[in-house]
Parts: structure tokens; C-alpha cells; sequence
């Protein structure tokens, strides 16, 4: 197998067991400092997250704003030797909303030497992710 395509699926495996333990120092180590995340919706989170320390402040805040209900389980990644996508459940829930998320979740990336560069969430259910997380704020 292809060395590249194997080490891009590791750093993605590891990325996301990072997250599942909390460490989110360790997770950062896998973006390059220039990463961008893009989220999707209408949602208070959604939006272009440029940089290691807004990715991880995306995720800070998801795991604050759920009382660190926030889980993520990934099923499946699929990698070549420029992108990877993670196929993943993430559930959670929120003072407040009485439903709680269970999404499945498409996480596209692209790799650049050994780290996450770019990436792009993609929900299964977009209105419902929306609805979960509240409104986008005002002038936002």
C-alpha cells in the first residue's frame, strides 16, 4: 500500500482519537498552522475556522456549549495521497434544546505534508444540525 495513503489515514485516525480523549493539543498537532475548517448551515457555529487555534476553539466551544456531551464516532476513513474523508456519528446534547444531535457526518480533507491543511464538514441532516447548535447570531 501506498506509504502516503496510509500515513494520511493515520494522521485523520489520530486527529479524531485525539478529540475523543480531550486532548485538543495533541489534536492541534495534526492541523498546519495555516488549516481552515468550513462549516456548513444557517447555524451560531457555521462558518470558516482559518488557523490551528480557531479549528481547536470550533471544537472548545462545541464541547463547552454541550456540557462535554459532544461524542464522535468514526466508522470509516478513506484516504489517497492528497485527501482523506472520515465517516463519522458525533451526538450530543444541550441545556435548553430538548432534542438531542445524533448527525452522520462526512469530514473531508486534504493533507499536506503529514497534517490536516483544509477541510469541510458535511451533515447528513443540515436543518437539524442548525437547529441544534441555535441561530446564527445577528450581523454574523
Amino acid at each position: 500500500m501506498n506509504t502516503a495513503v496510509t500515513a494520511n489515514a493515520r494522521v485523520v485516525r489520530d486527529f479524531y482519537a485525539a478529540l475523543g480523549r480531550g486532548d485538543l493539543e495533541a489534536a492541534r498537532g495534526a492541523l498546519t498552522p495555516d488549516s481552515v475548517l468550513h462549516v456548513p448551515g444557517r447555524g451560531a457555529n457555521t462558518g470558516d475556522y482559518e488557523g490551528r487555534d480557531a479549528v481547536i476553539g470550533f471544537v472548545a466551544h462545541a464541547s463547552a456549549v454541550t456540557e462535554g456531551t459532544l461524542t464522535l464516532t468514526v466508522h470509516r476513513v478513506l484516504a489517497d495521497d492528497e485527501q482523506a474523508v472520515a465517516l463519522a456519528t458525533y451526538t450530543a446534547t444541550r441545556p435548553g434544546v430538548d432534542v438531542p444531535l445524533e448527525n452522520n457526518l462526512a469530514h473531508v480533507m486534504t493533507v499536506r505534508d503529514g497534517l490536516i491543511a483544509e477541510s469541510w464538514l458535511h451533515s447528513r441532516d443540515q436543518y437539524e444540525v442548525d437547529e441544534f447548535w441555535g441561530a446564527r447570531p445577528a450581523g454574523a
